[in-house]
């Protein structure tokens, strides 16, 4: 989630020394992870499971609200991560004002992801989701009418980690409902970086496309509507009996106890 919001910083390295250096530095760093993956010791072996074991698990509700909110985390990066730098741009902002915002706002999310992990292992999913929903709301429908660079600046500072408090808890369910449905935990994690990589991407191409059909407004509209009928579902399925969007999630040894 954090490394989604490093997206504008690669454009402001790109603006002051070109485009095919960046790219190329970007490059070199993401090969340079893939070898330090490879050299990490390797896991416990455990019994191989197949592929097709994922998807009787993608009809259970805890799972399934889990995939859905990832995807709608990486909707909503996909959709400010287009259509932000470029309103700032058009406010008259620099694109080291533009790169240093993002900036500070992947910084703020680093503390605030663990803060909503911690609260849903505590106290359920139920809150940290509304808390990340309502907030989102609010940063989509202000983004694209804040008249000055300053207020926009504000607002993507202290608003975007409201789009990534959405990742933790979303995670949460996952690895619970998969582990009680005995479905690999690697599996699982390879569920939610498909569902946060399809709703960036496709946020990404369809909100760029929108607003230059229309206005900035319409797929920020959208996204808020989204997210408020994702709000009113978790609400109602928040208030049946025994719904895991309000029990905390249980250790893993008392999961295997």
């Amino acid at each position: 989630m954090v490394g989604a919001l490093f997206g504008p910083i690669v454009g402001v390295v790109a603006n002051q020394v070109g485009t095919g250096p960046a790219f190329a530095g970007a490059a070199v760093a993401g090969a340079a992870l893939m070898v330090v993956t490879f050299l990490m010791p390797a896991p416990r072996a455990e019994p191989p499971q197949p592929l097709r074991a994922a998807w009787p698990v993608l009809r259970d509700s805890q799972v399934s609200a889990g995939l859905w909110l990832t995807l709608l985390a990486g909707l909503s990066i996909g959709v400010v991560d287009v259509l932000a730098p470029l309103r700032l741009s058009r406010l008259g902002a620099s694109a080291t004002v533009i790169g240093a915002t993002f900036l500070v706002s992947a910084a703020l999310e680093a503390g605030v992801s663990p803060a909503a992990g911690r609260l849903s292992d505590r106290r359920g999913a139920l809150l940290p989701i509304r808390l990340a929903l309502a907030g989102g709301i609010v940063v989509s429908l202000l983004a694209p009418v804040l008249p000055s660079e300053n207020s926009l600046v504000a607002l993507l500072v202290i608003g975007l980690p409201c789009y990534g408090a959405l990742f933790a808890p979303s995670t949460a369910l996952l690895s619970t409902g998969a582990d009680r449905m005995e479905l690999h935990q690697g599996l699982a994690f390879g569920l939610a970086n498909l569902a946060w990589a399809s709703g960036q991407g496709i946020a990404a191409l369809v909100s760029g496309a929108l607003a230059q059909a229309t206005s900035d407004l319409v797929p920020y509209a959208l996204l808020a509507g989204i997210m408020l009928a994702t709000l009113i579902a978790v609400q109602r399925r928040g208030r049946v009996p025994g719904s895991p969007l309000r029990a905390p999630a249980p250790s893993r040894d008392a999961s295997h106890g």
